[in-house]
C-alpha cells in the first residue's frame, strides 16, 4: 500500500513537471508570435514600467525624465524589469523568459498550496487550470507588473498555509517580509494584509492574532521604509510607497468614466479626451492629489445615483466573462489586432473573446464548487474569500479591469483543481450507483 501511494505521487510530481515545462514552451511562443510589440516606444502594455527600468539600465535611477524626481507608480516591478534588460538586453526574450518564468513558479505554488490544502490530485489539476490559463499566458509576455504581483501573493498564501497555526515570529515576519515587497510592486498588497489580519484574527483568537499581525507590520515596515524615505528625500513629501493612488481615483470615478466602460476602452485613454478635466496648472504635486480628491468627492456628492451605478457597473467589469478593456483599444501593432486572420478566415478578437470567456467560466465555476464543499472544514478557505472581497472592494472604488484580476483568477485556481476532483468523483460515484441499482434488479 505504502509502495502504490509512493509511486502515485512520484507520478503526480512528473505530471506536473511536464505541465509546467510545456506552460513554459507556451508563453514562449505567444511572446514570439507578439515580439513586434513587446518593447519599445509602441509596446503592447505600461510604458512608463519600460521608460523607468530603461533608464535604470543607464545608470539614471529610478526616474521618468533624468533629474526629474519620480514616484508615480511603485518600484518593484521597475527593477525587477531592468534586471531582464542587463541579463538579456532590451529584447522581447528579456520579458518573456523572465515572465515565463515566475509564472511557472507560480504554477508551482498553485500546486504546493492546493496539495498542502487538499491532496496530490487536487494540486496536479490545480496546476493544469493554471499553467494553460490563456489570461495569463498572454499577460506573461507583456510590460505589465500582473506575473511577478502574482507570484508574490500566491508566495504569502503558500507560507501562510503552511505556518498560520505556528507561533513561531520568524516565519511570521518574513511573511511580513514579503508582503513589504508586495507592496513594491503594487499597493494593492495592502488590501491582501488587511484580509489576512482580520482572518488571523478571527481563527487565531485576538491575542495571538495581534501579535502575529504586529510581526508581520514590523516586516512591511523594514521592506517599505527605505522606499518612503527615498520619496521624502526626492520629493520633499511624504509619499509611502506611490503618488498614483488619487490620480488613478480620479480617473475612475467622474463622469466619463461608466462611458469608457461601456465602451471597452482602457480609463486611462481619458487623459486624451478633450472633455476631460485637468488639475489646474501650476498646482504642487501635493496639491494635484488633493484637487484629485475634492474632485472624486465632488463627483460622489452630485452624482449620487450615477456614482452607485458606477460601482456596480465596475464591480461587474472586474468579474466579467468579457475581457475589459477591449484589446483593440491599447495600442500595439497588428499581432493581437481585430483584424488579425487565424485559421479559416477567422478574426483574433473573436478567438481571444470565445478562449477568454470559457476558460474563465470553467474556472470559476470549479473554484466555487471548491470553496463550497472546503469552507466547512478548511479554514484558509475563509482566508481566501476576505481576499477575493477587500480586493475586489478596493478596485471597485478605485479603477477597474479585468487585468487587474488576474492575481484573484491564480487564488480560484487552488480550489478549481480541488472543484474539479470533487466533480469527478461525484461523476464516479453516481456512476457506481448506477451499476449496483443495475445489478440488484
Amino acid at each position: 500500500m505504502l509502495g502504490h501511494r509512493h509511486h502515485n505521487t512520484t507520478l503526480v510530481r512528473w505530471i506536473v513537471w511536464i505541465i509546467m515545462y510545456m506552460g513554459f514552451a507556451l508563453r514562449i511562443a505567444v511572446a514570439l508570435y507578439s515580439s513586434s510589440d513587446a518593447v519599445g516606444a509602441d509596446l503592447r502594455g505600461d510604458l512608463l514600467h519600460h521608460q523607468v527600468a530603461q533608464n535604470i539600465t543607464l545608470g539614471h535611477g529610478f526616474v521618468l525624465d533624468v533629474g526629474v524626481p519620480y514616484s508615480f507608480n511603485p518600484p518593484g516591478y521597475a527593477f525587477f524589469l531592468a534586471c531582464a534588460y542587463l541579463l538579456f538586453g532590451q529584447h522581447w526574450f528579456a520579458v518573456a523568459f523572465s515572465q515565463a518564468a515566475i509564472s511557472m513558479l507560480s504554477t508551482a505554488l498553485v500546486y504546493l498550496a492546493a496539495k498542502k490544502l487538499f491532496n496530490g490530485k487536487s494540486g496536479m489539476f490545480a496546476a493544469v487550470l493554471s499553467s494553460f490559463y490563456p489570461y495569463t499566458v498572454y499577460h506573461s509576455s507583456r510590460v505589465m507588473d500582473t506575473t511577478l504581483f502574482t507570484l508574490i501573493m500566491l508566495v504569502i498564501i503558500c507560507l501562510v498555509v503552511h505556518v498560520w497555526q505556528d507561533s513561531d515570529w520568524k516565519k511570521w515576519l518574513l511573511i511580513g517580509l514579503v508582503m513589504g515587497l508586495g507592496c513594491l510592486v503594487r499597493t494593492t498588497m495592502l488590501a491582501v494584509f488587511i484580509s489576512l489580519s482580520v482572518w488571523l484574527i478571527i481563527v487565531l483568537g485576538w491575542r495571538q492574532g495581534v501579535s502575529a499581525i504586529s510581526i508581520c507590520s514590523v516586516g512591511v515596515i523594514l521592506v517599505v521604509s527605505p522606499w518612503t524615505v527615498r520619496n521624502f528625500v526626492a520629493e520633499r513629501e511624504l509619499i509611502f510607497i506611490s503618488s498614483k493612488g488619487m490620480a488613478n481615483a480620479y480617473i475612475g470615478n467622474n463622469r466619463l468614466t461608466m462611458e469608457y466602460i461601456d465602451q471597452g476602452i482602457s480609463l486611462d485613454k481619458q487623459w486624451q479626451d478633450d472633455r476631460f478635466e485637468w488639475p489646474p496648472k501650476r498646482l504642487s504635486r501635493a496639491d494635484e492629489r488633493r484637487w484629485y480628491l475634492s474632485q472624486v468627492v465632488e463627483f460622489v456628492k452630485n452624482n449620487t445615483n450615477d456614482y452607485q451605478r458606477l460601482l456596480y457597473r465596475k464591480l461587474i467589469s472586474f468579474w466579467s466573462p468579457s475581457i475589459n478593456p477591449s484589446i483593440e483599444h491599447s495600442g500595439g501593432s497588428d499581432a493581437w489586432s481585430e483584424n488579425a486572420g487565424l485559421f479559416f478566415n477567422v478574426s483574433f478578437r473573436y478567438v481571444r473573446d470565445i478562449t477568454y470567456t470559457v476558460s474563465y467560466v470553467i474556472l470559476v465555476v470549479l473554484a466555487v464548487l471548491g470553496l463550497a464543499n472546503s469552507l466547512s472544514w478548511r479554514r484558509e478557505t475563509l482566508l481566501v474569500l476576505l481576499i477575493l472581497s477587500m480586493y475586489t472592494l478596493v478596485n471597485v472604488l478605485v479603477w477597474t479591469s479585468t487585468r487587474l484580476r488576474i492575481p484573484l483568477d491564480s487564488l480560484l485556481a487552488i480550489f478549481a483543481g480541488f472543484g474539479l476532483l470533487r466533480a469527478l468523483n461525484l461523476g464516479h460515484r453516481s456512476e457506481h450507483s448506477l451499476r449496483n441499482s443495475i445489478r440488484f434488479r
